[in-house]
């Protein structure tokens, strides 16, 4: 297969010989032109008419980039201020009343002469229509399926300076309602992003030369056969675009990716009938390398190359396809009957157990596909290794991702728990015509991923079931959504998240599946973690909430200078919980720490990292009852003060650490099940240890030690752990210590583990209070009732309910007199 880019000019040089070889010829990159106009106008001018001029009627269009969004493309150009600064994206509002059109010129090399020539979009979001040459070729909505054209007889093989051939294409105004694109579209709204619904062509687009019988498909199965061998069924899928049957040659080659291998290879000849056809083919690798999620093992990567001849020597189509040796199988958490939980929960990666310590993607890198460069995907799959995260959960606030994140989880060896399509929070349209696009969305996605070893378990949908006024018919869509992608796809399908709340039960699903674990937050103040976190059993905890400011010095980025402190209504336009984050601040660092910028930005980091810590160690220690927790988030795709540990401009917030630390393969917790202490008590604690490797480590140490409010050791104690099974958790021994101090002062316990060779399997460390516990509830409780009467005057979404100066509330100045002030940050 030949590869042709936007910058490679040498195939215009010259005729050269005929080559049998695909040619793909890159349409992507920055020579495209975009305009806006009024919705149905364009065509009524004759934008689809547009030729090649070399000035003519487009010469004062802006230019862009494809693949990228018309917001990016506006902004880079000047015709709207950056919508990620303070409150700027109500400002361009405007941009989704329009349709927005997309041009781009080009030449062919003569070698795609005499060939089958298509036009491919990886992706436009979400509805379009494309003009080759002035030839309507179609119309396509949905944003993830990928769709063709045909335009063997539309090219022009002319070549001028700009190019002789013109595409056209025209974006539809942007969706105003989620709930009539929701399945191939994701909600443009939620609680960190609200303003722009996003549009563009989000992936490439490419010319792909090839003959008559093209390669549609490519499934590997692969079967685990021993520790060194497997069998691969193949599936391909060919298309035969002649009106006659034709006998071809399939060959298979197989070979390691990122390793060294041996070859396999198979071959077999075909008689292909015009329309779509199926073939199956296996292949017997005896010395397979598996793929492992990175804490289990290896990630080996296979390539399968696929060709396609006539008369064995003639190519008429060829692909690749990247593949992992690993099975994936099911089964239920011990601990539960089936009358607590029905669904298999366990995650087993061949034969292994994979507990899944996870987080929310809550990506894209930017909801504005222009500005998600690959080199923020590569550094936040980084990030998410670094932080010990095995696992990242895509849900349906948020789209699928593209081939690079994919490719990128299946190098660093983290699974990924996926929504089939971004289906969140809404009730779901009863037509037909709905729900059959859904469905073919949702199967033309899965066939795209599911070669991706790093994909291991699929669900319908993201708290369909709990705001939906009809969840009945909720339940029965996805559960037809289910059995419409069973055919394509081994992996087992959830229909939502959470199953086991109030709605959940009522729909007849069992009591203790899948919980989401966010009332800490959304209570304020009515629950303390080392109280509401031991009280949830469940099999799985998919969401777990817990919101923080990012860092000062990336607040300074989006959040204007007169805004930053006290802080103006910029913050709550990017969703600052104030009132939640007061009570949380309260709970977990004794004060709401509203005196200075410095010290609210601090404390919402250690209130989250350390609310995070605390919950994630008590599911880990219940292994293998629980089998996954996962935090919300791990990034979010816009600049907020909100749920990531990892902020928009890809910097660590200090909860970052809390969760590497609570997520160590080998972990080394102490469990507690109070953080105040009145000084003098004896604070009680357990040390556990749960270990996800499947090594066992013997003659091992433990040291902890307890400090004073100045870092003064006041005590410190080693026991000998004999025997650390390898994917385990259990209690060792109970650790005490006499509270030092006086109220308001803080103490804290650091602990090692080392091996019988004195290499530290784990490092773990804790802060508690000082403090009057009874006391501290009761402030906890008054500060987030306070909350709560404000909530119900404003509505819990309306952040003008924090500044009084935006809400028309009597003895405050209007914003034209004062910068409003967010409540309880005026003194």
């Amino acid at each position: 297969m030949k590869n042709i880019s936007q910058d490679e000019k040498e195939y215009l040089q010259g005729e050269g010989e005929a080559s049998n070889d695909k040619i793909v010829l890159d349409l992507s990159g920055n020579n495209w032109q975009m305009e806006g106009i009024r919705p149905d106008e364009g065509v009524k001018i004759g934008f689809h008419e547009l030729n090649f001029d070399i000035t003519g009627d487009s010469f004062n269009w802006g230019f862009a980039k494809v693949p990228g969004d018309v917001y990016t493309d506006l902004w880079r150009q000047g015709r709207i201020e950056d919508p990620h600064f303070g409150r700027n994206s109500l400002k361009a509002k405007w941009v989704p009343e329009n349709e927005w059109w997309y041009k781009r010129q080009f030449d062919v090399p003569k070698e795609m002469e005499g060939k089958r020539i298509q036009l491919v979009f990886d992706g436009v979001d979400f509805g379009c229509d494309v003009w080759l040459n002035g030839e309507l070729l179609g119309t396509h909505e949905g944003m993830f399926s990928q769709f063709k054209f045909d335009v063997s007889n539309t090219i022009r093989f002319e070549r001028l300076r700009f190019g002789t051939n013109v595409l056209m294409v025209r974006l539809h105004p942007a969706p105003r309602r989620y709930s009539q694109v929701a399945g191939r579209k994701p909600a443009w709204h939620g609680d960190y992003w609200v303003a722009l619904p996003p549009t563009g062509i989000w992936k490439p687009v490419y010319l792909e030369a090839m003959g008559q019988v093209t390669i549609e498909d490519t499934y590997v199965k692969p079967s685990v056969l021993s520790e060194n061998s497997a069998k691969l069924d193949i599936e391909i899928e060919l298309k035969n675009h002649n009106s006659t049957n034709n006998n071809v040659n399939v060959e298979i080659e197989i070979e390691g990716e990122n390793f060294e291998s041996k070859i396999y290879t198979v071959n077999k000849e075909t008689n292909v009938a015009q329309g779509t056809n199926k073939l199956e083919l296996s292949i017997d690798i005896d010395d397979a390398k598996l793929w492992w999620p990175w804490d289990l093992g290896d990630q080996n990567l296979y390539t399968a190359k696929v060709t396609v001849s006539e008369n064995n020597e003639n190519v008429l189509d060829t692909t690749s396809t990247s593949f992992g040796i690993r099975e994936v199988e099911m089964v239920h958490n011990p601990g539960f009957t089936l009358d607590e939980v029905e669904n298999p929960w366990t995650v087993m990666i061949n034969g292994k157990r994979h507990f899944m310590r996870s987080g929310t993607w809550g990506g894209p890198p930017d909801i504005f596909m222009g500005r998600a460069h690959p080199s923020k995907y590569v550094e936040l799959i980084r990030l998410a290794k670094e932080a010990n995260f095995n696992n990242l959960r895509i849900f349906g606030w948020h789209p699928e991702e593209i081939p690079l994140f994919y490719q990128l989880c299946n190098e660093a060896g983290i699974t990924v728990w996926q929504d089939v399509l971004p289906l969140a929070s809404l009730s779901l349209p009863k037509n037909q015509e709905f729900k059959d696009a859904v469905f073919a969305e949702a199967i033309s996605s899965v066939k795209a991923q599911r070669n991706h070893p790093s994909i291991v378990l699929l669900e319908g949908s993201e708290e369909l079931f709990m705001t939906a006024s009809d969840p009945q018919h909720n339940l029965q869509f996805v559960n037809e959504l289910g059995e419409a992608i069973k055919p394509y796809t081994s992996l087992n399908f959830i229909p939502s998240s959470p199953l086991s709340d109030e709605v959940g039960l009522n729909l007849g699903f069992k009591p203790k599946e899948s919980f989401h674990a966010n009332d800490l937050f959304y209570g304020e103040g009515e629950f303390v973690m080392e109280d509401y976190f031991p009280s949830l059993d469940y099999a799985v905890i998919p969401e777990l909430a817990i919101s923080s400011c990012p860092n000062i010095e990336s607040i300074k980025k989006f959040i204007p200078a007169d805004e930053i402190w006290p802080p103006g209504p910029s913050w709550g336009h990017h969703w600052t919980d104030f009132d939640a984050l007061r009570t949380l601040n309260f709970e977990v660092v004794g004060d709401q720490s509203t005196d200075s910028l410095e010290s609210f930005v601090t404390a919402t980091q250690v209130a989250q990292g350390a609310i995070f810590q605390y919950a994630l160690e008590h599911f880990r220690t219940r292994k293998p009852r629980t089998s996954a927790i996962c935090i919300c988030h791990y990034i979010t795709f816009a600049p907020d003060m909100k749920w990531g540990i990892v902020d928009y401009y890809q910097e660590k917030k200090q909860s970052f650490d809390y969760v590497k630390k609570a997520y160590q393969p080998v972990l080394l917790t102490m469990k507690h099940y109070d953080r105040r202490w009145l000084p003098g008590e004896e604070f009680k604690g357990e040390l556990w240890v749960v270990n996800d490797y499947y090594k066992t480590y013997n003659n091992c140490k433990a040291t902890i030690k307890f400090l004073d409010n100045n870092k003064n050791v006041i005590k410190e104690e080693q026991f000998d752990f004999s025997e650390i099974n390898g994917d385990s958790s259990s209690k060792y021994i109970d650790v005490t210590c006499k509270v030092p101090g006086k109220i308001g002062d803080k103490f804290y316990a650091e602990m090692t583990l080392v091996d019988g060779e004195d290499n530290v399997l784990s490092e773990n460390d804790y802060m508690m209070l000082v403090a009057d516990k009874t006391k501290d509830r009761a402030e906890l409780r008054a500060i987030g009732l306070e909350a709560f009467e404000i909530k119900q005057k404003y509505g819990w979404a309306n952040y003008f309910r924090y500044f009084p100066g935006l809400g028309a509330e009597e003895d405050h100045l209007e914003a034209d007199q004062k910068m409003p002030i967010a409540r309880g940050f005026d003194k």
